[in-house]
C-alpha cells in the first residue's frame, strides 16, 4: 500500500524566552506544494509561483516573523543539511530562485525575514517497509473494506482542502487544516483504520502505524 501520509509537511518555528530559559515551539501543518508527491491522496495544488500565491506567502511569513523565532526547522533529511545551507545562503544573496516546495517557499522565506544563518533540516525517513505486508494481511483477513472506508474519508478531507485553497488565501487554508478537528481527522486515518488491519498473531496494521510514529517522534 502506498504511503498514506496525506497532506502535511512539518514546519517548526522555535522561539526562546530568555528570562524564563524555556523554549516555545510553534508546529504548523501545511500542504505539499509540489505535485506529484509520494502521498496516496494529493491536493490539486495551484501554481505557488503565481503573483497571487507569492503575495500570500509573503503575508503568511510576515505574520510568522512576528514570533521573532530563533530557529526554523523543515521536513528535509539531516543528510541534506549542507546542500540546503548552500541553497539558503544563495537565496539570501538573491542568487537562487526557489522551486515549488513548501520547505523553501515558507522555510527559507521566513528564515530570511528573521535574519537567521541557517534553516535546520530535521527529517529522518525510515521508510514504510510494511506496505506490501499491510495489503496482504488485509486481504487475508477480509479487511480490504478498511481501505475503502479510509479512502472515502481521505478523499472528503482532500476535497475540503481543495475548496479552501481555491476559495481562500493560503493563510486561511493553514488556519483551516490546523484546526483541532481537522488534525484529529488526519490522525484517525491511522488509528481508526490502519491499526485494525491484522488478526491473531499478525499485527501488520499496528506495526505500520508504529513506523509512521517513529518518524514523527524523531522529528
Amino acid at each position: 500500500m502506498k504511503a498514506v501520509t496525506l497532506f502535511f509537511c512539518l514546519l517548526f518555528s522555535l522561539a526562546t524566552l530568555a528570562q524564563q530559559q524555556t523554549t516555545k515551539i510553534l508546529l504548523i501543518g501545511t500542504i505539499h506544494f509540489e505535485t506529484p508527491h509520494k502521498d496516496a491522496f494529493e491536493l490539486k495544488v495551484e501554481d505557488f509561483l503565481s503573483d497571487k500565491r507569492q503575495k500570500e506567502l509573503e503575508d503568511f511569513t510576515n505574520a510568522l516573523a512576528q514570533t521573532k523565532a530563533t530557529k526554523v526547522m523543515i521536513e528535509r533529511p539531516f543528510s541534506e543539511q549542507q546542500s540546503s545551507d548552500s541553497l539558503y545562503h544563495l537565496y539570501v544573496k538573491g542568487q537562487y530562485k526557489m522551486p515549488v516546495t513548501e520547505r523553501e517557499q515558507i522555510g527559507f522565506r521566513l528564515a530570511k525575514k528573521l535574519a537567521l544563518q541557517q534553516v535546520n533540516c530535521v527529517d529522518k525517513f525510515y521508510g514504510l517497509v510494511r506496505d506490501s505486508l499491510l495489503s496482504a494481511t488485509a486481504k487475508e483477513n477480509n479487511q480490504l473494506y478498511l481501505f475503502g472506508d479510509l479512502g472515502k474519508m481521505a478523499n472528503q478531507m482532500k476535497s475540503n482542502y481543495d475548496d479552501e485553497l481555491k476559495n481562500n488565501s493560503f493563510t486561511n487554508l493553514i488556519k483551516f487544516i490546523n484546526k483541532q478537528e481537522e488534525l484529529q481527522k488526519n490522525l484517525s486515518i491511522y488509528l481508526k483504520y490502519l491499526t485494525k488491519v491484522g488478526a491473531g498473531k499478525n499485527y501488520a496494521g499496528a506495526e505500520y502505524v508504529s513506523d509512521w510514529y517513529l518518524r514523527n517522534l524523531r522529528l
